[in-house]
C-alpha cells in the first residue's frame, strides 16, 4: 500500500480524525502533567539559551513547565482542543493552532526545535513525515538542534513481549490480505492503542519508527550530513552514540545539528 493508495483511502484524514478525538480527551492529564526527569535534563542541557519551539505540544505539558522555570519557549499543535487547554492552563505562554508539516514561522526562528513524545509518531503518512522534519529543519536557526524522539518498532519490553505482539500483529495482517479480506489492514507498523492517561478517552495511533527509516527520511529531505539517531542516554551525557539499526530500547532521539550546510 503506497503513499498514493493511502492519500486515495483518506487514510491520513482518517487517523487525523482519530487523533483529533484521541487527544482531546487527554487533555485533563497532559495539562497538569509535570516534566520527565529526561525532559527536566534537556532544559538544563538545551533550553537555557536562546528561543524553543515545542512542535505538537498538545495541552501544553512542556511548554507550561518549561515557561515556568523562565525558557523562552512557544508551543504549536494541529489540535484544537488541545491547544484550547493549553491556553486555559497556562495564559501568559504563547500558543499556535497549526500543523508541524506547514508552520506560520519565520526560517531560522527557534534556537532549540523539540518534537517530544508521540507527535512524530502520530503523523499518519510519510509525505507528513518528510514535510514535518523539513518545516522543524527550516525554522531552527543556524548553530541551533532539532531533537525528535520517536517511538521504536524494535522495542522489546518486559520479557520481549511488546516485541512478539508487534511481530504477531503484522503477521495477522499479511495473512488476512493475503486470504482475500475485505477491509484494508493497517499499513506496516501503525498501531490503534488505547489510551492509558484518562479514562474513557478515544483510542489513539502511532506510526511506529525505526532508526533505518528516520535516516531514509533525513536523507529524503536532504539533511542527512546533520543527523545522529541516538539513545536517550547518549542524548543527555552529548556523546550521541548512534543505535543500532535494531535498537531495542522504547524510544530513539533524532538529533539535527544546524552547523552549517548539509
Amino acid at each position: 500500500m503506497d503513499d498514493r493508495q493511502l492519500s486515495e483511502a483518506g487514510y491520513g484524514r482518517m487517523i487525523r480524525a482519530l487523533n483529533e478525538v484521541h487527544y482531546a480527551g487527554e487533555t485533563g492529564f497532559y495539562g497538569t502533567a509535570s516534566l520527565r526527569p529526561c525532559e527536566e535534563r534537556l532544559f538544563e542541557r538545551y533550553g537555557r539559551h536562546g528561543r524553543i519551539l515545542d512542535a505538537g505540544c498538545g495541552a501544553g505539558r512542556v511548554t507550561r513547565a518549561v515557561a515556568a522555570r523562565g525558557g523562552d519557549i512557544v508551543g504549536i499543535d494541529i489540535n484544537g482542543a488541545a491547544i484550547a487547554a493549553a491556553r486555559i492552563a497556562a495564559p501568559g505562554v504563547e500558543f499556535v493552532h497549526t500543523s508541524m508539516a506547514q508552520m506560520p514561522f519565520r526560517a531560522e526562528e527557534f534556537t532549540n526545535v523539540w518534537c517530544l513524545r508521540f507527535s512524530f509518531n502520530a503523523l499518519p503518512t510519510y509525505q507528513e513525515r518528510l514535510n514535518t522534519l523539513r518545516e522543524l529543519w527550516r525554522v531552527c536557526a543556524p548553530g541551533g538542534v532539532v531533537l525528535v524522539e520517536a517511538f521504536n518498532w524494535y522495542h522489546r519490553g518486559r520479557l520481549g513481549l511488546v516485541r512478539a505482539a508487534n511481530l504477531l500483529d503484522h503477521l495477522a495482517r499479511m495473512l488476512h490480505r493475503h486470504g482475500g479480506g475485505r477491509s484494508s489492514p493497517l499499513p506496516r507498523r501503525d498501531i490503534l492503542y488505547l489510551a492509558n492517561k484518562t479514562e474513557g478517552a478515544a483510542p489513539g495511533y502511532a506510526h511506529l519508527t525505526t532508526a533505518s527509516e528516520l535516516l531514509r527520511l533525513v536523507t529524503a529531505a536532504g539533511i542527512s550530513g546533520n543527523a545522529t539517531v541516538t539513545s536517550e542516554e547518549a542524548l543527555l551525557d552529548c556523546t550521541r552514540t548512534p543505535v543500532r539499526p535494531r535498537h531495542g530500547r522504547y524510544s530513539m532521539w533524532l538529533v539535527l545539528n544546524k552547523t552549517g550546510d548539509p
